[in-house]
């Protein structure tokens, strides 16, 4: 069974993480209100979430989390 790559999610956490890293190099968040310090706590907050996911996570039951 093979999946679309645009259907993927981790290809999907991919483009933004990407697109995040152009934002931030390109001075784009300053514009929008988002200072360095904002964008760091955001971040850590995101990484903090998504370890509290993986240590949460069953990798053998595909259908519940």
């Amino acid at each position: 069974m093979t999946q679309s790559r645009w259907k993927s999610k981790a290809a999907w956490v991919a483009v933004f993480a990407l697109l995040g890293f152009l934002l931030g190099n390109w001075g784009l968040f300053e514009k929008i209100g988002l200072t360095n310090e904002g964008w760091q706590a955001f971040v850590e907050l995101l990484l903090a979430a998504l370890a509290a996911f993986g240590v949460f996570n069953n990798p053998t039951d595909g259908e519940n989390f």
